[in-house]
C-alpha cells in the first residue's frame, strides 16, 4: 500500500476544494474511492464527538472506516457564515494497528 500517494491525493484534494462546493466529509470519501484497491471497500461513518467552541463555531469529530484505513477528522464549521475547516486529519491504517 501506498499511504504517501493516499495522503499527497487527500490533501491536494482538500486544498483544491471550492468553498461551498461540497461538505468535507463528502470530498473526503470521494478522494479516497479512487483508491479502493489500497483502501478497500467504504465500511461507514462514525461521528466520536461533538464540542461547541463558541456561539458561532462547532469542532466535530468523525472517523472514516475503510477496509484497510480508518481516517479521523476533526471539522470545525463557522454556522454564521456557513464555512468548515480541518482542524486534524489523522490517517491510520489498519495493517500497522494490529500489527502493534
Amino acid at each position: 500500500m501506498n499511504d504517501r500517494k493516499i495522503k499527497l491525493a487527500l490533501t491536494v484534494g482538500l486544498l483544491n476544494r471550492e468553498p461551498g462546493q461540497e461538505n468535507i466529509l463528502q470530498l473526503v470519501k470521494r478522494l479516497l474511492a479512487k483508491f479502493r484497491t489500497e483502501t478497500g471497500s467504504y465500511l461507514g461513518l462514525r461521528q466520536l464527538g461533538h464540542q461547541i467552541i463558541s456561539g458561532q463555531h462547532t469542532l466535530k469529530s468523525y472517523a472514516l472506516d475503510f477496509d484497510c484505513y480508518t481516517l479521523n477528522l476533526d471539522i470545525v464549521s463557522n454556522a454564521s457564515d456557513n464555512t468548515e475547516s480541518i482542524n486534524r486529519l489523522e490517517f491510520e491504517s489498519l495493517v500497522t494497528a494490529y500489527a502493534a
